[in-house]
C-alpha cells in the first residue's frame, strides 16, 4: 500500500538502496524479505497466552551474550527465583526469545542445535545473519508471533541492552501506556529536545541510510532498535502488510515509516524517556526500564544493583547523575 506522512510530504517511494561495499547489496536486502514472508503468519490454534512477548535480536557467536542474559534479568522468569520482583503470575505471562538468522556455517548450525537442545529459547528464522538484515529478521519475527503466541504486547531488545522486566510490567499497565490498542512505544526520534531524525548520509555509519532509498530530509516518528514496544493490533497490521514491505538496512526506522501510514487514530506513539538508547551517568539508575550498550560484565553488576541491593555510593551516584543531567539539559549529551 502507498506510504505517506503529512510532516514530510512522503509520496509513498521506497527507492532502492545502494549500500556501501561490502555491506548487503540490495539484491541481497530484497531476497531477505522475500525469505522474511516465508515464515509462516497463520494462526495456530492453542497458541500460548502471554502478556508480553520480548524478542532479543542476537547472532551465531554471540551465545556469551545470550548465557549472560540467562543469568541476569531473564534468570527471574524461572521458578521461584530468587530476589524476583514478578509475581508468579506475572512471571507467567512473560516469554521470551532470542531472534537468530540463519546460521553461515556447518559449525554454527551444530553450536545453535546444542544451545537449543539445552535452553529451547532460540528463534532461528529462514534470513541471512548480517546487521543490515535485522529489520527482515524482525518481520519474520512479527510474522512467527503472530502465528506461534497469543500475546498482547511484542517487545524487541538488544542482546547489548538489560531489561526490567518489572519495570516494563508496570509501565505497560499504567496510564502512561495508554491501553493495549495502537500503541507504538520506546525511545522515541521525534526532533523534539535533539532527538534527531535526519537520515545519516555517511557511508561509513552504522545507521547509514543511502539517499536513493530514502531521498527524504526527515524520517517520521520512530522508536529506537534498542527497545521498543508494539500492541498486537499494530503487530497484526504490520504482518498484513509485510508481503509488499521494502528491504530497509536498518532496524528501527522502517517500523516508524510503515506505522506513519495508519491514520492517527490507529496508532499512538508513546516516548518512554526510561529506556536508554545511551550510556547515562552513572549507568545505573533506579528508574531505568531498558539500559542499552552494556558488556556481559557489567550485566551482573547491574542485576546486583537491581535485584540484590548491593552497596554503593549513592551519594557520589547522585553528584554524578546532577552533572551529567545538567549537560543533558543544555544539550550538550544526549540521555
Amino acid at each position: 500500500m502507498p506510504l505517506s506522512y503529512a510532516g514530510n510530504h512522503f509520496d509513498g517511494a521506497v527507492l532502492p538502496g545502494r549500500p556501501h561495499d561490502g555491506r548487503c547489496t540490495l539484491a541481497a536486502g530484497t531476497e531477505a524479505m522475500r525469505l522474511a514472508c516465508t515464515q509462516p503468519a497463520q494462526p495456530q490454534p492453542h497458541r500460548p497466552a502471554c502478556e508480553i512477548l520480548l524478542l532479543i535480536s542476537s547472532a551465531a557467536g554471540y551465545e556469551r551474550r545470550r548465557r549472560t542474559l540467562r543469568a541476569t534479568f531473564l534468570s527471574l522468569l524461572r521458578p521461584a527465583a530468587p530476589n524476583s520482583p514478578l509475581t508468579e503470575q506475572q512471571r507467567l505471562l512473560v516469554r521470551y526469545r532470542f531472534l537468530l538468522g540463519a546460521p553461515q556455517t556447518a559449525e554454527q548450525s551444530a553450536a545453535l542445535a546444542a544451545e537449543q537442545a539445552e535452553h529451547g529459547d532460540l528463534l532461528q528464522v529462514a534470513v541471512p545473519e548480517s546487521y543490515e538484515t535485522l529489520f527482515p529478521k524482525v518481520v519474520a519475527a512479527w510474522r512467527w508471533a503472530v502465528a506461534t503466541v497469543d500475546f498482547r504486547y511484542w517487545v524487541h531488545a538488544d542482546d547489548d541492552a538489560f531489561v526490567r522486566l518489572e519495570k516494563l510490567w508496570e509501565w505497560l499497565h499504567s496510564d502512561a501506556a495508554g491501553g493495549a490498542d495502537g500503541l507504538y512505544a520506546g525511545y522515541i526520534w521525534d526532533g523534539s529536545e535533539g532527538r534527531r531524525t535526519k537520515p545519516i548520509r555517511d557511508p561509513e555509519a552504522k545507521s547509514y541510510m543511502p539517499i536513493e532509498q530514502w531521498p527524504h530530509d526527515a524520517y517520521p516518528p520512530f522508536a529506537s532498535g534498542c527497545c521498543f514496544i508494539l500492541s498486537r493490533d499494530l503487530v497484526e497490521w504490520l504482518v498484513e502488510q509485510s508481503p509488499a514491505m521494502t528491504f530497509f538496512r536498518v532496524i528501527d526506522v522502517p517500523v516508524g515509516v510503515y506505522l506513519a501510514a495508519l491514520p492517527p487514530s490507529r496508532v499512538r506513539i508513546v516516548h518512554v524517556p526510561e529506556i536508554r538508547p545511551y550510556r547515562p551517568l552513572p549507568l545505573f539508575r533506579e528508574q531505568t526500564i531498558v539500559q542499552h550498550y552494556m558488556q556481559p560484565e557489567e550485566f551482573k553488576q547491574y542485576f546486583a544493583h537491581a535485584y540484590e541491593r548491593t552497596p554503593r555510593d549513592e551519594k557520589s551516584d547522585e553528584a554524578i547523575a546532577a552533572v551529567y543531567d545538567l549537560f543533558v539539559g543544555a544539550k550538550v549529551l544526549r540521555r
